[in-house]
């Protein structure tokens, strides 16, 4: 499904990350995936796919992820995966929490975007698939900074598919619901029975729940999907 097409993924030796790396790897893509501090999972994960290549990124800092992704020879397919989460009420927030969540979810979103993207459009060719999720969608007990972060990768989705659209690029965004891992390792085990008793599937979701979802979004079978979200919550 995506021989001889390059995958770059963000955040890509995390939860929900490496199994998207695998994912794609398995469907015949070479996977270029970014990693942050956890460079033992990064190069285990490296190791272990066929055709990889891990690359640290600072997600803060636009100019070590431009550098680092426009240096790449070819990127076919964006996904954007990386991002991180702090359980922080409203009353206690600082600048610096704010900053953080928005620098790593938002703007690292953005620029990692605008890097890859350079070269889609000069081929007029391309896939773009934002992670968001569904505390940016419903009322959750979750962090607001969290909350808003992630319902900005729907209005990204939506108004840069419509930019992109004349250079033949698709943008589509897949919202996951509560997972087994990841971010979603820490909610307490009476939010997680309460989201299962409400989940139509009655259970939390696989990474490789996401990883199928993004790579149908990416693929040719969804050459007729854009500026969507795909919600992969299990029904709730």
């Amino acid at each position: 499904m995506f021989k001889g097409k390059t995958v770059l993924v963000t955040g890509g030796s995390g939860y929900i990350g490496s199994e998207i790396c695998r994912t794609f790897s398995r469907y015949g893509a070479e996977v270029i995936f970014t990693y942050g501090k956890n460079e033992k999972a990064a190069k285990a994960l490296q190791k272990e796919l066929k055709k990889s290549k891990a690359i640290s990124v600072n997600m803060r800092d636009v100019k070590d992820i431009t550098d680092k992704i426009e240096a790449l020879p070819r990127v076919d397919v964006l996904v954007n995966n990386a991002g991180t989460s702090a359980v922080m009420p409203l009353a206690l927030l600082e600048e610096e929490d704010v900053d953080l969540m928005l620098d790593v979810n938002v703007k690292g979103m953005i620029f990692a975007t605008r890097a890859a993207a350079r070269g889609m459009i000069r081929r007029k060719a391309g896939a773009i698939v934002n992670l968001g999720s569904l505390a940016g969608e419903r009322m959750l007990d979750v962090p607001a900074t969290y909350a808003a972060s992630k319902a900005a990768a729907g209005g990204f989705t939506m108004a840069l598919a419509s930019e992109l659209k004349r250079f033949n690029i698709r943008v589509n965004c897949v919202v996951p619901g509560l997972m087994e891992g990841g971010v979603a390792k820490g909610v307490p085990d009476e939010l997680r029975a309460d989201f299962v008793r409400h989940c139509a599937a009655g259970r939390s979701g696989k990474a490789s729940d996401v990883a199928e979802a993004v790579c149908f979004l990416a693929s040719d079978k969804a050459s007729y999907i854009n500026g969507q979200k795909l919600f992969v919550d299990g029904g709730v």
